[in-house]
């Protein structure tokens, strides 16, 4: 059993969506961060293929340090408080390996949720 916490500080994760034409599935590496036992991600747009697949079908499947889920993902609300402890944990994650600064980029991306299930 691994739990976020144990596995947060890895850099990537891989997130599998299913096609919301083709039903194949679509895997991407992305950024996350891990909060209140969940898995955090942000989108720079909701155009992006990814987060219309999952608002299409919110069963995904993530991989971390080796670790797989198959699990469900949810757009976040603007107004939720994970807002406010996830976009700067994000940018302060992944600042220091990017020339941009992800200041702006933190408070004006999709931010989405996939549940960390205890695994079996």
């Amino acid at each position: 059993m691994t739990s976020i916490d144990a596995i947060a500080a890895t850099e990537f994760c891989y997130l599998t969506t299913r096609g919301r034409r083709t039903g194949d599935p679509h895997r991407i590496e992305i950024w996350f961060v891990g909060h209140e036992g969940g898995v955090y991600l942000m989108s720079d747009s909701d155009r992006a293929d990814w987060y219309r697949n999952l608002v299409a079908d919110p069963s995904v499947t993530l991989e971390i340090a080796g670790q797989t889920r198959t699990t469900t993902a949810a757009p976040v609300d603007a107004g939720e408080a994970a807002n406010a402890s996830v976009r700067p944990a994000m940018a302060a994650k992944y600042q220091a390996g990017y020339a941009d600064k992800l200041e702006r980029w933190s408070t004006t991306a999709w931010l989405v949720r996939v549940e960390w299930p205890d695994a079996d």
